[in-house]
């Protein structure tokens, strides 16, 4: 019997394939559809798992005179097809899509297939060695396979040919993935993207993206495209109608000059915001990143071992030991070396996890004695970074985003890598952009971003501020009264009204 190990939760088989095969049949119908299947067609499939693509194309059209090519890495795989297309023109064939030699001289002659449908693996395991091969043959960021597979197959189509692929949606947006959109919208038309809950995929439900179906066709002659956005939520069957052009059944649809997609900061497809949104991003002559620095926190490279709860009503601290607040070091700041660690009796100083609205309580701490900070300052796992930022007073950013804007004072705090520090450039924008960052206005204009669930410093550095000097002082007496009473709910009420006037002109 073989063992599958375990990697990272999943078993190694699991990891190393990542097969969420397509058992949706109005997905299955939407894509093929999308493919537009002529006679004469060199079709493949290039992660082609159970078939089920292939299946759908052989049982839904009278077409016959095209050729299928069905890849993949998994010898599993490979025998099942075998099997379910033995009495069928399938040419199958064991390899790694990525790295195929016969798929490399197809690459270099400019293209071989005319359609290429597939829903390619998300973060497969990878070994090292294969990642640094990865990373000289495609550059940038290879850890999530997927895009990899949407540069590739776009290199494998020919002229013109017809790319339908199902992946997750952070392509669209994330900061990683702008050298994949750059190749996309340089090399193709893009023709559709349809988005969808990933619920809608039997057997996934990811919790920090959508997935979406990318239809595009290989030219260069892309300047007048627009890009048809298709927003779809309510019923996985509603793919039937819009599989034959009636979009009644969903929730939006928008088209969207490709160029303009292009122009836009990272080439970012800003598909959680309206033309509006869009136009304030891309257009801003002043951004967060250029008030304050934006910076990722620390991380201890152990937190079970080096960080202690409050108590054990602290969220999350099951699996953590506490000796309660009694060796934490309250007065910390009075350290001259506070960099070096703490060279008293006291071993721990607070340090800030996850986030809240407008103030964060302080429910952890870390050990901060010399003897452990210069174990950080060395070990391979911790993250010493940004330490000039430590202890300044500024604001904190969860890197998690939840459905509005949240952000809170320092208070000169050790804030982890789960938190953006945002530093104010000038001091007496420390409150302004501590409110702006809790508006609902903020919460619009992260959402168009990135859609994501991710709310990392590049992402907040593009938000576009208007900085109204008139409000300042307005701004600072609703912060000062917060502080005095405490009251949320009438704070953020008030910070709405003030960023809602300011923004109300441009969204």
């Amino acid at each position: 019997m073989v063992i599958d190990n375990l990697i990272q939760g999943k078993t190694r088989t699991r990891r190393e394939f990542c097969s969420f095969y397509t058992e949706s049949d109005p997905i299955l119908t939407y894509m093929v559809s999308r493919l537009g299947l002529d006679d004469g067609d060199n079709i493949l499939e290039p992660c082609a798992g159970d078939g089920v693509f292939i299946e759908k194309i052989l049982n839904t059209t009278s077409k016959r005179n095209f050729g299928i090519e069905a890849l993949d890495l998994n010898p599993k795989a490979i025998q099942g097809l075998n099997r379910k297309f033995r009495n069928e023109n399938v040419k199958i064939r064991q390899a790694d899509t990525l790295l195929d030699p016969a798929l490399d001289l197809f690459s270099r002659k400019g293209g071989y297939y005319t359609k290429i449908i597939g829903n390619p693996p998300y973060g497969a395991w990878l070994e090292k060695d294969k990642r640094d091969i990865l990373k000289k043959l495609y550059g940038g960021y290879v850890k999530e396979t997927y895009t990899l597979f949407l540069q590739r197959c776009l290199d494998l189509l020919k002229e013109n040919g017809r790319l339908v692929f199902i992946v997750p949606d952070t392509f669209l947006a994330l900061h990683l993935h702008k050298g994949t959109r750059e190749k996309i919208l340089r090399n193709a038309k893009v023709e559709e993207i349809l988005l969808l809950p990933s619920k809608f995929f039997p057997g996934v439900n990811f919790g920090y993206s959508n997935l979406c179906i990318i239809s595009l066709v290989k030219t260069k002659n892309n300047a007048d495209n627009k890009i048809k956005l298709v927003f779809v939520k309510n019923n996985v069957k509603d793919l039937y109608a819009i599989s034959i052009g009636d979009y009644s059944s969903a929730v939006s649809t928008e088209s969207i000059p490709q160029r303009q997609v292009f122009d836009s900061i990272s080439h970012s497809f800003f598909v959680g915001g309206d033309t509006k949104v869009r136009e304030i991003v891309n257009n801003a002559e002043l951004t967060l990143g250029k008030l304050a620095d934006c910076v990722t926190g620390f991380y201890s490279g152990d937190n079970k071992k080096f960080l202690i709860p409050k108590d054990k009503k602290v969220k999350g601290s099951k699996d953590y030991t506490t000796t309660g607040d009694s060796e934490a070091d309250y007065n910390f700041l009075n350290n001259k070396d506070l960099l070096n660690g703490l060279a008293k009796n006291k071993r721990y100083i607070p340090i800030v996890k996850g986030g809240d609205r407008l103030i964060k309580n302080t429910e952890w701490f870390v050990r901060w004695d010399t003897k452990t900070v210069q174990f950080y300052k060395t070990d391979e796992k911790a993250r010493f970074q940004n330490s000039r930022y430590y202890f300044r007073e500024g604001i904190g950013v969860p890197m998690v985003r939840s459905s509005k804007a949240k952000a809170f004072l320092l208070q000169r705090r050790l804030f982890d890598q789960s938190v953006v520090g945002v530093f104010p450039k000038d001091k007496k924008h420390l409150n302004y952009l501590l409110a702006f960052l809790n508006s609902d206005v903020c919460s619009r204009l992260l959402k168009a971003i990135n859609h994501t669930a991710n709310n990392s410093a590049n992402y907040l550095k593009k938000l576009p501020v208007i900085v109204d000097n008139n409000s300042i002082q307005e701004v600072n007496s609703i912060i000062v009264k917060f502080w005095k009473t405490k009251n949320e709910n009438e704070a953020i009420n008030q910070i709405n009204r003030v960023f809602n006037r300011i923004y109300k002109s441009v969204l």
